[in-house]
């Protein structure tokens, strides 16, 4: 299986470190990063891109939704 990029986006710190633990232990040769907020993983989208976004649909400062329209207006995701 192709290598992926995958990032882990919840505001819940047990959930997001707990999810990252099992897509990385599933998958040994996927790179996974967490992130704790979509501002964060707003930060680490543009340094560098991601084949899979795993994301909360509720937290504060940018919920999953504006993430995701965020995510979809960025030409390295369309």
């Amino acid at each position: 299986m192709k290598n992926l990029n995958v990032i882990i986006v919840d505001d819940a710190t047990f959930i997001c470190e707990h999810v990252t633990k099992i897509v990385s232990e599933a998958f040994p040769s996927f790179t996974v990063k967490a992130a704790y907020n979509g501002k964060e993983a707003q930060t680490l989208m543009l340094a560098e891109t991601f084949d899979i976004v795993l994301c909360d649909w509720e937290m504060p400062q940018m919920s999953g939704l504006e993430l995701l329209q965020w995510t979809r207006a960025q030409a390295q995701y369309k």
